[in-house]
């Protein structure tokens, strides 16, 4: 008799256990949750870097073509002029700052930058305002390299 009752005395304990194996559908959600949460926040991280880097190499890409106009000037010994009305900012609106002027405006039609054969051009700023956000190059007129670079990217990506 004791032999029987010891084993419903041993049945009520193991029972009596709550043992939780897995997760209720509620903390699930909550961690999918919070993941979606940080993926979000990583991936706005990831285009605003992006953009930026796709502007810095739109900055570079135009300081090349600022130093391959001073480059072929010099070489070929003749003057060589950069359009900066059209094509010169790739997508975005072109804005130009001269020796003397006091603030940007907007590039004229037919408007050039003169490379002279003696290797020096006149000192301009461009800004170059797109999509992405804006770039602002300041170039030397001796060496052709922008000695002052600008870039503010826009929020929200593009």
């Amino acid at each position: 008799m004791t032999s029987a009752t010891g084993n419903s005395a041993m049945r009520k304990v193991t029972r009596g256990r709550t043992c939780r194996r897995g997760f209720t559908l509620l903390e699930v959600i909550v961690a999918m949750s919070i993941g979606m949460a940080v993926i979000g926040v990583a991936v706005l991280s990831l285009s605003g870097v992006q953009d930026e880097n796709r502007l810095r190499r739109m900055a570079t890409e135009i300081e090349g073509t600022v130093r391959s106009a001073l480059a072929e000037a010099v070489f070929t010994q003749r003057p060589v002029r950069l359009a900066l009305d059209g094509g010169f900012g790739g997508d975005g609106s072109v804005q130009v700052k001269r020796h003397g002027e006091a603030k940007f405006r907007a590039a004229r039609r037919d408007e050039f930058w003169e490379f002279s054969p003696t290797g020096i051009c006149e000192p301009v700023e461009v800004r170059v305002d797109c999509a992405l956000g804006q770039i602002e190059l300041a170039f030397d007129p001796l060496t052709g390299m922008a000695r002052r670079r600008g870039v503010i990217v826009k929020g929200g990506g593009a």
